[in-house]
């Protein structure tokens, strides 16, 4: 075997032993991607805990600051997936805006196997939804939008201090609702100004709990 195309299998060979640690499984957390992007979407409290039922979500207390006067809501959120997984869901004016999952953090830079799950989920997502959006280019924190069937699919990878994923699933129309009041309220959230933006409440503190 050639020297490059040894250096290329052993490449290979870490990346799938990098790929086959993460837990939970990228296929696992895009086949709920899936399942939270079908059907119709909750337009009461009784329909989000019917749906929060059918996906095996539990709902835990609220976590905003008790004096923040938000429309903006967010809650913890227990999944059935596997491993340490920070999760919450959010909610707008009291109707629900979305979920939102933390996968492979790290709290130090350049960690390959963040990297990797970040990679494989977006190539996953890719091959359902299609090529993403990629508004802002910014080599800091990666980000891919999909928006499918009303819903606004975004991945984001971190990488600054500590490296991380955050995947999130909003009803497309209260997301932009939510951000256009973020944006009266706030100087502007992105570094380039990017006049394609998602909201500033969906950054949460990488690698804390809820």
């Amino acid at each position: 075997m050639g020297i490059i195309r040894k250096a290329l299998y052993l490449c290979d060979m870490d990346a799938q032993e990098q790929l086959s640690a993460l837990i939970p499984d990228p296929t696992t957390i895009v086949e709920l991607v899936e399942r939270v992007v079908e059907g119709m979407w909750p337009r009461s409290d009784s329909d989000r805990r019917a749906l929060f039922h059918k996906l095996g979500f539990t709902s835990g207390a609220r976590w905003d600051d008790p004096g923040d006067d938000s429309s903006t809501a967010h809650f913890a959120l227990l999944t059935e997936l596997p491993g340490v997984l920070s999760s919450s869901w959010t909610s707008y004016n009291g109707h629900f805006m979305g979920v939102s999952m933390q996968p492979y953090t790290d709290m130090a830079p350049n960690n390959p196997g963040t990297r990797t799950g970040y990679e494989a989920i977006s190539a996953q997502l890719t091959e359902l939804y299609g090529p993403a959006i990629n508004p802002w280019h910014d080599p800091a924190v990666q980000t891919c939008i999909w928006n499918v069937n009303g819903r606004r699919i975004i991945i984001r990878f971190f990488n600054l201090q500590h490296s991380g994923i955050m995947l999130s699933v909003y009803d497309a129309g209260l997301a932009a609702a939510a951000d256009a009041e973020s944006r009266h309220h706030t100087a502007p959230a992105h570094w380039n100004g990017s006049e394609e933006r998602v909201s500033p409440f969906v950054l949460p503190r990488l690698g804390s709990g809820i």
